[in-house]
């Protein structure tokens, strides 16, 4: 081989290697599901707030979200999920945790919260 069909396995190597690096910290980050009841009325909306940045969202009957958090977080980081217009329910979220799932009857009020610990339990 000469060197420049070296140079040139080597450079895509790089590139797929800093493609799935990419991947791996897009994917494998800590993550919140929102489960919302099929059998609800209508749309309820709901504040998340991450370490003082808030989004103000809505989920739809029988919809789930996915909310990717941080991958490294301070000793001082929290998060909120509150539901204020419709039943003023709320759950304060604690790291570290894998994956949290949050679930939202058709009442609008938070029925049961499942916090899970395992790497793969994120997919």
């Amino acid at each position: 081989m000469n060197m420049r069909k070296v140079a040139r396995r080597m450079f895509v190597m790089l590139c797929a290697a800093w493609f799935l690096w990419i991947i791996f910290w897009l994917f494998c980050r800590p993550i919140v599901v929102l489960h919302y009841a099929a059998d609800a009325r209508g749309p309820v909306v709901y504040f998340f707030n991450e370490d003082n940045h808030t989004k103000k969202e809505e989920i739809k009957p029988g919809q789930v979200k996915r909310i990717y958090t941080d991958f490294f977080q301070n000793r001082d980081f929290s998060m909120i999920l509150s539901l204020p217009y419709s039943s003023r329910d709320g759950v304060d979220l604690i790291p570290p945790f894998s994956r949290v799932d949050i679930y939202i009857n058709a009442n609008a009020k938070v029925e049961r919260v499942g916090k899970k610990h395992g790497f793969f339990e994120r997919f």
